[in-house]
């Protein structure tokens, strides 16, 4: 029997247009990589009739049957009291015991970090997990955190999740001294709240295993300076909705410039390489995961409409996560800390 480097856990049946979109993600991440095993956790005769569909090697994969399912509509409390019997909660129980290293889900946001909370548990030294999302920007790309976890923050919170933010940046892009910056309302140190300025203090005069950079303003994660983005969850949030509107709104506005007339569509034709190079670069499929991080365990977030290249993406990101060690680079990290 094959030996596999690790195991996932996919909530099947979390999220639009499932669980085709899981399947045939699967599908393309196993036609480049075959050494990571998968437990499918749903219905079992709809997966049957996804693999059916897609050809899923049998070597790589086990459904797990689960009657029920966490529906996005659902609120956290009626999640929960659903329970013990969905997709969602069955894959996050299969790395409480230690048969998979990792959960992806398309599910409900609010009941997928309530119950890995719950059943992962937080690691020793972090108060609260924060979501960590992936950023283009003019160089490469930022790793931005917290993207909603968190709306009220402290200083042990800032400093928190810009070391552990830094360790998922090494994982991801290989880069050894990854920089840090705190969003803020201005670049000045006498600008911002009184608890963000307390943070900038004490990352300013630790010891850090990052370089730290200080204050950036909204429109500088753009630039590409700083490699990680760290912020309250309640701003987070809002600037990722922001980020994402502004896009949609241009894009939608070049496609309408371009159509409106004959003139318009033979402009198209000369300029479509360069537009399909743009909106390769920016396309959001290739950002689409947001990791939650301070658990035990990886938790990986895809978005609730992601198509299937999307979930292809959360599969191979999370697959980096798994090989670059990042929860025991973490742990590692809060020991030699407090030790």
């Amino acid at each position: 029997m094959k030996q596999f480097e690790h195991t996932i856990a996919l909530d099947a049946m979390g999220g639009e247009n499932a669980p085709d979109k899981v399947i045939e993600g699967l599908k393309l991440f196993l036609d480049q990589d075959r050494n990571i095993f998968f437990l499918l956790h749903g219905k079992e005769e709809a997966i049957q009739k996804s693999i059916s569909k897609f050809h899923i090697p049998k070597e790589n994969y086990k459904i797990i049957h689960c009657a029920e399912e966490i529906k996005d509509k659902d609120s956290v409390r009626d999640a929960i009291r659903t329970g013990k019997e969905t997709s969602m909660w069955k894959a996050i129980d299969s790395v409480k015991n230690l048969e998979s290293d990792l959960i992806i889900s398309s599910g409900n946001t609010g009941a997928l970090l309530v119950i890995s909370k719950l059943i992962i548990k937080m690691m020793d030294g972090i108060d609260k997990p924060a979501i960590a999302g992936l950023w283009p920007n003019l160089k490469k790309t930022s790793v931005v955190l917290d993207l909603g976890a968190n709306i009220e923050f402290n200083e042990k919170n800032y400093l928190d999740f810009s070391k552990i933010a830094a360790e998922l940046y090494r994982v991801i892009f290989d880069e050894a001294n990854p920089s840090v910056g705190l969003l803020n309302v201005g670049s000045e140190e006498i600008k911002g709240h009184e608890t963000l300025k307390n943070a900038f203090a004490q990352l300013s005069e630790a010891k850090n295993n990052f370089i730290f950079k200080g204050y950036v303003e909204g429109n500088q994660i753009k630039d590409g300076n700083v490699d990680v983005i760290v912020t309250d969850g309640f701003s987070g949030n809002i600037a990722l909705k922001t980020a994402e509107g502004t896009a949609n709104y241009i894009t939608t506005e070049i496609k309408n410039i371009f159509s409106n007339s004959f003139f318009g569509k033979i402009c198209y034709l000369f300029s479509f390489p360069i537009f399909k190079k743009i909106k390769n670069t920016l396309d959001p499929r290739k950002y689409n995961g947001g990791i939650f991080l301070g658990l035990n365990a990886p938790v990986i977030k895809s978005h609730g409409g992601a198509d299937a290249l999307a979930f292809y993406y959360s599969i191979k990101l999370s697959a980096k996560i798994l090989r670059g060690k990042l929860i025991s680079r973490i742990q590692e990290n809060f020991r030699d800390q407090n030790g």
